[in-house]
């Protein structure tokens, strides 16, 4: 009995099979199926990129970063090396022009530069330099040129007063505020005692002529070295 339902079962399925609308339901079926697997099986790779893209949008940024920190620090040390440039250059410049200084003192009287010696000891240039910056032997060095310049001997004042004026401007530099600065005389303005040394084949009083040997005064004003002038 069951045997002939089975039969008969399937006799009226496969006659129902043949029916163009279930053919046509039974593929819309098997379509959505397989619609519904391919968006299943989709979804995970999509996740999967969508992590990747996320991923490598995160490394970009970090790598952009580590960029711009790299491109400040080289804007700094760009600076730095602009900066030890420019000292270079300046160091160079300064120790050409003691160099060329040295070489003029070089051509003085034997007379003056064995009495330089005692000031600038050494026989290098960078003994010269070492000496010529320090206070006591700038000092020095005014009085040895005053007393020149006292007793008659001014051919080899304009050597002399370079060397002076080059030293002193380098002495200054050492300081943020120079201790000392040269005194402001004026030709034409009267003479003051207090103010000026006249030299011995000048006038008693008048006005200032010529200016031998610039004096220099304390940052507070107080007068150091006195002038040297003709009247």
């Amino acid at each position: 009995m069951n045997k002939e339902l089975d039969d008969d079962f399937i006799n009226a399925l496969m006659i129902s099979l043949q029916d163009e609308r279930i053919i046509e339901k039974i593929k819309e079926i098997a379509e959505t199926a397989e619609a519904d697997l391919f968006s299943q099986l989709r979804e995970p790779k999509d996740l999967l990129k969508d992590k990747e893209i996320a991923r490598l949008q995160q490394e970009i940024e970090s790598k952009k970063e580590e960029i711009n920190e790299y491109q400040i620090k080289v804007h700094n040390l760009n600076q730095k090396i602009n900066s030890y440039f420019n000292e270079l250059q300046k160091r160079r410049a300064d120790y050409r022009e003691a160099e060329e200084l040295y070489g003029t003192v070089q051509q003085l009287s034997e007379t003056t530069r064995n009495s330089l010696k005692r000031i600038f000891k050494g026989n290098t240039v960078q003994e010269f330099i070492v000496c010529g910056v320090q206070y006591e032997n700038i000092s020095s060095l005014w009085d040895f040129i005053k007393n020149e310049i006292m007793e008659g001997r001014e051919q080899e004042r304009g050597t002399l007063l370079t060397l002076f004026q080059y030293f002193f401007q380098e002495y200054s530099k050492t300081y943020d505020t120079p201790l000392y600065k040269p005194q402001e005389v004026k030709i034409n303005e009267v003479f003051r005692e207090d103010l000026h040394i006249r030299t011995l084949n000048s006038k008693i009083s008048g006005n200032v002529t010529e200016i031998l040997l610039p004096g220099y005064i304390s940052i507070n004003g107080k007068i150091i070295k006195k002038s040297i002038v003709r009247i």
